[in-house]
């Protein structure tokens, strides 16, 4: 496994650059819409559902842990 290496900041966020299908990215944005995020807040609140951690996703909760 590759050594993580910080990113450049521009300000306080990291940019991410990514490329996606087009019926991935038609589905982003019909999630931005519903949850009134932009496309980088969307992305981040998966990346925080994904690591368990409190997101607009989910309400800010917690999830539980799997049992």
């Amino acid at each position: 496994m590759e050594e993580y290496r910080p990113p450049k900041m521009l300000g306080k966020k990291a940019p991410l650059n990514c490329l996606v299908h087009p019926d991935q990215h038609y589905a982003a944005w019909k999630a931005t819409q519903r949850h009134k995020m932009s496309f980088g807040e969307y992305v981040g609140a998966l990346i925080d559902h994904a690591e368990g951690r409190p997101n607009r996703l989910d309400g800010m909760q917690p999830r539980a842990s799997p049992i």
